[in-house]
C-alpha cells in the first residue's frame, strides 16, 4: 500500500488502521522519529494508545515509551498485559528503565515488584542492572548514567576493537558507540575515541593508542556537575566510576540536556520565588500550584510591611514637603531594578562557574564602579525631573539634590545587595537562587525609602 501520512492516523484513522492494517501502519510510523510519535501517543485515548504498542515491534514501542511522560509511562504499564511491558523493559535504555521503575514504585509498588520479577526470568541482566541504577539518587551521576558501554582490555588490537564496536552497534544496542572505556581489573585506565580508532594502524594495541588522563565523574557527584563537565570538555558521553576508580557506566549528553533543562527551570522558578514545579504548568494541579505560590508572596508582603514601618516613621517630613512623596516609586524602583541586575549576573555566573564565593572582593570592587556610574546617570536624570516638579514652597535645587543623590546611594545599595547576596547564600551551602529577585527588590525598597527619606531631611533641614 502507499506510504500513508502521519497526519491521517489520529482518532478513527488511526483506529481503523489498527484493525485493517497493521502491519502498513507499523511501515508508515518508522518513517517518523520516536519523538514525534511519541507526541501523537499523549494526544490519543488509552485504548488507542495500547493497541499501538501492540502493533509496534518492542524496539520501536520501547522508543517511544521511553520519550513519553511519567504518569503516562505508568498508567500504560498498570493497563497492558504484563508480558508486554516485560518486553518493553528489555529494550529500554537501563537508565531510563530504572526512571521509569522508581516513578512506577512510588504509584503502584505491587505492580513493580511483579514486573521486575518477571524481568529477572526473563532476563536477569538487565534486571541487574535496573537494581543497580535504582540504588542511586536520581539526581546525581549514578541515577543518570546507563550500563550499556563499550568496554575492552589494553592488549586489544585495533581491529579487534572495530569488530566490537560493529557487534555493539548491531547485536548488543550499546546507547553509544562515540568512545571505548579500556579497563583493566575493572579500573579505567583509558579511553578512546571512535575516531581515534578508525584512523589508527589495525596492530596497534589500545594501550598504545588511549588517553591514559581520562575526565570522569563518580557515581555520588551531583547531576549539576556532571552537566558542567561535559559541556567545559565538549564530550559526547562522560564515564562514572566508583570511589576505587572502578568503572560503573557512563552519562550521555542526551541524558545531560534534560539536566540542564530541570535546573534552569528550577532557578528560573526560585528567582521568581515560586517553588519549582515538578510537572509542567499545565500538568501541575491549581492545588499545588497555590503551594508552590503562598509562601514566598507571603514572606514577601510581611516583608513590605517594613516598607510600612519606614513610611510611617518619616510622616512628618512627608507631610510637611509633599512633593517627596511623588519620587519614592521612582527611588526604590531604581534601587530594586539595579540590585534584581546584579543577582541575575551573579546567580548566572555562579551556575557556570565564572565566579566562586572567594571572588566577593573582585565582585564588590567591580560593583562599587559600575554602580557609582550607573547611579551617576540616573541621578542626572533624577535632578532634571526634581528640578521642574517642585511646587511654590520647594526649592528646586535642594530638591533635585536630595533625589538625584538619594538615588546615587539606592544603586549602590541595591547592586551590592544583589551582587553579594546570592554568594553569601552559596557560601552557607544553599542555592543563591533562592536570593530572588523579589526577595532582593523587596529589601531595597526598605533600605532605599530609609535613604531616600533620610537624605531628604538632611538636604531640605526637615525636622526629625
Amino acid at each position: 500500500m502507499p506510504p500513508m501520512r502521519l497526519a491521517i492516523l489520529l482518532g478513527p484513522d488511526l483506529k481503523d488502521a489498527l484493525q485493517t492494517d497493521p502491519e502498513g501502519l507499523h511501515d508508515a510510523l518508522e518513517e517518523f522519529h520516536p519523538e514525534d510519535i511519541a507526541e501523537i501517543v499523549e494526544d490519543l485515548e488509552l485504548d488507542l494508545t495500547l493497541a499501538l504498542f501492540r502493533a509496534l515491534d518492542e524496539e520501536l514501542a520501547a522508543d517511544v515509551f521511553e520519550r513519553l511522560p511519567s504518569e503516562l509511562q505508568t498508567e500504560l504499564f498498570e493497563h497492558m498485559s504484563k508480558d508486554r511491558a516485560v518486553e518493553l523493559m528489555q529494550e529500554m535504555d537501563p537508565d531510563d528503565l530504572a526512571d521509569v521503575v522508581q516513578e512506577l514504585r512510588d504509584e503502584d509498588e505491587q505492580l513493580a515488584t511483579d514486573l521486575l520479577t518477571r524481568l529477572e526470568a526473563a532476563d536477569p541482566e538487565v534486571a541487574e542492572g535496573v537494581r543497580e541504577l535504582s540504588a542511586y539518587d536520581e539526581d546525581v551521576a549514578g541515577g543518570l548514567m546507563t550500563t550499556e558501554y563499550l568496554e575492552v582490555g589494553p592488549e586489544t588490537k585495533v581491529w579487534q576493537a572495530i569488530e566490537r564496536v560493529r557487534r555493539a552497534a548491531v547485536e548488543d544496542g550499546v546507547e553509544t558507540i562515540y568512545y571505548l572505556y579500556v579497563v583493566y581489573a575493572q579500573k579505567l585506565v583509558g579511553v578512546v575515541s571512535l575516531k581515534d580508532l578508525i584512523l589508527s594502524d589495525n596492530a596497534l594495541t589500545l594501550e598504545e593508542l588511549m588517553t591514559e588522563n581520562v575526565v570522569s565523574v563518580r557515581v555520588t557527584d551531583d547531576q549539576e556537575l556532571v552537566a558542567a563537565t561535559i559541556a567545559k570538555y565538549d564530550f559526547n558521553a562522560l564515564p562514572v566510576v566508583d570511589e576505587h576508580g572502578n568503572m560503573q557506566g557512563v552519562v550521555t549528553v542526551d541524558d545531560v540536556v534534560d539536566v540542564v533543562i530541570e535546573e534552569a527551570t528550577e532557578d528560573a522558578h526560585k528567582m521568581g520565588a515560586v517553588e519549582a514545579l515538578e510537572e509542567g504548568y499545565l500538568e501541575t494541579g491549581v492545588l499545588q500550584m497555590f503551594r508552590s505560590r503562598v509562601l514566598w508572596l507571603s514572606l514577601l508582603f510581611v516583608g513590605g510591611f517594613l516598607t510600612a514601618t519606614v513610611m510611617e516613621r518619616f510622616s512628618g517630613q512627608l507631610a510637611s514637603a509633599i512633593t517627596l512623596a511623588v519620587f519614592v516609586p521612582l527611588i526604590i524602583s531604581s534601587g530594586g531594578n539595579s540590585g534584581s541586575q546584579s543577582a541575575s549576573l551573579i546567580i548566572r555566573a555562579l551556575a557556570v562557574g565564572d565566579v566562586t564565593p572567594s571572588d566577593w572582593s573582585r565582585v564588590l570592587g567591580r560593583e562599587l564602579i559600575v554602580s557609582v556610574a550607573l547611579g551617576l546617570v540616573l541621578g542626572v536624570l533624577g535632578f532634571a525631573r526634581a528640578f521642574f516638579a517642585g511646587g511654590p514652597q520647594d526649592d528646586p535645587w535642594l530638591l533635585g539634590a536630595a533625589v538625584s543623590l538619594s538615588t546615587v546611594g539606592v544603586v549602590l545599595v541595591g547592586s551590592l545587595c544583589g551582587a553579594l547576596l546570592p554568594l553569601a547564600i552559596q557560601r552557607i551551602g544553599l542555592d543563591p537562587a533562592v536570593s530572588s529577585t523579589p526577595f532582593i527588590a523587596s529589601l531595597v525598597d526598605v533600605l532605599g525609602l530609609l535613604i531616600y527619606l533620610t537624605v531628604a531631611s538632611l538636604i531640605l533641614g526637615l525636622a526629625a
